[in-house]
């Protein structure tokens, strides 16, 4: 955002950010604060996560509507996602009613690539409930996020040297959070409305051709394993994963494995006005969370 956009940005009412400690939701609140905005930070109980300083930060969990008001009180611009592993109609179908009746204006959604295809997964589920609800919305159908590799995924590359996901020789077309967050955050600060952002990279890579990246960036070998996805299924949860994350990973998963996740979109290009941050930048940039101790 230029300079001469500050005085308007900081004249902006709170923007609520659900999930603000998460992958996209920290950047979200990072780039915000960043801008000058007034930023609300939802976190659940228990969270210790470092927050920038200047960001409110308030209580909330879906399952306990008597979070709802603080989280909404005086916003008029939220940034939402569906957590991984709950139930969108009994989770987050009230919160929708709960923020169109405090006065929410606009919504921007965390979605995935596809998500109007895939009905396996809830994300178009809260698409609709959206759509229908009278408020502006925005969908970040993002692809999948390079920085899983380095959250999700991370001790699977920095204790056992592997990428243990189970997409065959399927491509997928890798997006970084932090652009991702950046459209979000411009959809946000411009008030854009009614819109579908498909969101990737430039380029499709197999994991493979990821693992040798990654062996290069780190300067050792790291595998792609490609596990079956029965043995997916079994090994996930003994690694510490809960069924429900599990089952959502392995419908990703499964969609790149038959192709699905391959498609390369101009979006990040067209509203950012740079290209989308590359693979090989990436993993220069997040080495150290893969480094032994």
């Amino acid at each position: 955002m230029s300079w001469a956009e500050a005085p308007r940005i900081a004249a902006m009412k709170p923007i609520l950010v659900t999930g603000a400690t998460g992958n996209v939701g920290a950047e979200i609140v990072r780039q915000l604060s960043g801008a000058g905005a007034r930023v609300r930070a939802a976190v659940r109980g228990g969270s210790k996560a470092k927050l920038p300083e200047g960001v409110e930060v308030v209580l909330l969990d879906l399952h306990h509507p008597q979070t709802y008001r603080a989280a909404l009180d005086g916003a008029e611009r939220m940034f939402l996602l569906w957590p991984p592993g709950t139930n969108a109609q009994r989770d987050v179908f009230p919160f929708v009613a709960a923020a169109k009746a405090a006065g929410i204006e606009q919504v921007v959604f965390l979605s995935i690539l596809g998500a109007q295809k895939l009905r396996i997964v809830p994300h178009r589920a809260v698409e609709r409930r959206l759509e229908a609800s009278g408020m502006d919305w925005v969908f970040l159908r993002s692809s999948y996020f390079m920085q899983n590799l380095a959250t999700t995924h991370r001790d699977d590359i920095r204790l056992r040297g592997e990428i243990f996901i189970p997409a065959g020789a399927g491509r997928t077309s890798f997006v970084d959070v932090r652009d991702v967050a950046a459209v979000g955050v411009k959809a946000l600060l411009e008030g854009h409305r009614n819109q579908a952002y498909d969101l990737t990279g430039d380029i499709a890579l197999s994991y493979g051709e990821a693992a040798t990246i990654l062996s290069e960036v780190l300067g050792r070998p790291i595998r792609y394993t490609n596990p079956n996805p029965l043995h997916f299924l079994g090994e996930e949860p003994r690694r510490g994963y809960p069924l429900g994350l599990t089952l959502f990973m392995l419908a990703e998963y499964t969609a790149a494995r038959f192709g699905l996740a391959a498609g390369i979109t101009p979006v990040v290009s067209e509203v950012l006005g740079r290209p989308p941050t590359p693979f090989r930048r990436f993993a220069e940039d997040y080495k150290g969370v893969w480094l032994p101790d």
